[in-house]
Order: structure tokens, then C-alpha cells, then sequence
């Protein structure tokens, strides 16, 4: 029996179609572009709760959108 794996949580899986780099929910790391930082996630007073992507190529979840951020989505 294959484990369901819940929407926000970030998993590895070799060889995504959905990887991290192309979801407009994350943000490049500037120092190295093989890291990353999710901010998909809001607390319960709506702040954007971040977490680092180890693996930007390699990791996904169920909340993967294609895109870019706009302005009034990220605050």
C-alpha cells in the first residue's frame, strides 16, 4: 500500500514533472541556485511561512502552480 503523501508537504521525487524551480511559489536562493525557499504556506493569521528546498530540480508537492508571483498573491 503506497503512502498518501498530504498537498503542502515537500517530498523528493527523481525525475518530477512538477519540480520546485518552476512553481511560482519559490524563491531562488541568490547564493546558490540548486537551493531555494517555499512560500506556499500561511500561518493562521495569513504570514508566509517559509521553508527551505534543499533540491529545487529534485522536490515537489501537491501545491506545485506554473508561473510567476505576482505582487498581490505574495502579501
Amino acid at each position: 500500500m503506497e503512502e498518501k503523501i498530504p498537498a503542502n508537504i515537500m517530498h523528493d521525487e527523481i525525475g518530477t514533472k512538477k519540480p520546485c524551480s518552476s512553481c511560482k511559489w519559490q524563491i531562488a536562493d541568490p547564493t546558490n541556485p540548486l537551493r531555494g525557499q517555499c512560500t506556499v504556506n500561511r500561518n493562521a493569521m495569513g504570514g508566509v511561512w517559509k521553508r527551505w528546498i534543499g533540491n529545487v530540480s529534485d522536490m515537489t508537492c501537491g501545491k506545485h502552480e506554473e508561473g510567476k508571483l505576482s505582487f498581490r498573491e505574495h502579501v
